[in-house]
């Protein structure tokens, strides 16, 4: 009876896990809780949900914007840029440039479909980036592999493609009428302020690509709240909530032990 009470529990265990881990993990893309391939739960970063608060001399990355900032938000990020602080905005749609531009910030993404001849793998929106432009973020790499790219218009080059890039527009992968080759800028920065047309470079399949970078890149806090490094799992919202307010951590262990500790009392008497 005792080796089979065992074997209930462990199953009952063994579901649990399972249970948690898949309500506790999403697919979404770019969400710190997708530990898949086009997540972001392998990037050593901590969140911030409160942009007043960010630390002097820290680094702040907004990771594929998806919701506006306030005009007192874009006050918080101006003090922290004039104040030492670095903002990395990472775009390839364009969702950046009404932040960009109420930055006071001359550099817009232009989105598009950039694809090049000089590669190392089969697909042409799979190529390197070469470091032009003097900045720590990449201090020591020389080249950075990029995935589908958006241009990047505006201040200072820090990364450029090879002169057989070409935006193909039809993207059949090959170059057509009206397509020609040049190069792009796909990084550039004005101050303190960075902006790359590439956000796949921080999810998990990217991140083993271009160590170098991603060292440089700490320490890192990530915008949660106009990113798109969230998710609209209920369940996964709920226990950030809660992780977030010990006091609701406390509460809740409560309501589990107290009844438990009540009933073994009753026992005992």
């Amino acid at each position: 009876m005792q080796r089979e009470t065992r074997v209930v529990l462990l199953v009952l265990l063994l579901a649990g896990g399972a249970l948690y881990l898949h309500t506790t993990t999403t697919t979404e893309e770019f969400s710190r809780h997708n530990i898949g391939w086009n997540g972001t739960s392998s990037l050593p970063a901590e969140e911030v949900r409160d942009l007043s608060r960010l630390d002097p001399g820290s680094t702040l990355l907004v990771l594929a914007p998806d919701r506006p900032f306030t005009p007192e938000e874009v006050g918080y990020l101006r003090a922290f840029l004039d104040g030492g602080g670095r903002v990395i905005i990472a775009d390839e749609e364009g969702a950046a440039n009404p932040l960009l531009a109420d930055l006071g910030s001359e550099i817009r993404v232009r989105p598009g479909n950039l694809s090049s001849l000089e590669r190392d793998y089969a697909h042409p929106g799979l190529f390197r980036g070469y470091v032009v432009g003097n900045d720590t973020l990449f201090a020591g790499v020389e080249t950075v592999l990029l995935n589908r790219p958006a241009e990047v218009e505006g201040g200072e080059p820090l990364i450029e493609t090879s002169v057989l890039t070409w935006d193909d527009v039809d993207a059949d992968g090959r170059v057509g009428e009206g397509e020609t080759f040049g190069r792009s800028v796909v990084c550039a920065r004005e101050g303190n302020l960075i902006v790359l047309g590439d956000t796949s470079l921080f999810i998990n399949a990217m991140l083993p690509e271009n160590p170098k970078f991603i060292e440089n890149l700490q320490p890192v806090q990530i915008d949660a709240v106009h990113s798109r490094t969230g998710s609209r799992n209920p369940i996964i919202n709920t226990l950030a909530w809660i992780a977030e307010r010990p006091l609701a951590v406390a509460a809740m262990a409560a309501l589990i032990i107290l009844p438990v500790a009540w009933r073994f009392g009753r026992k005992r008497e």
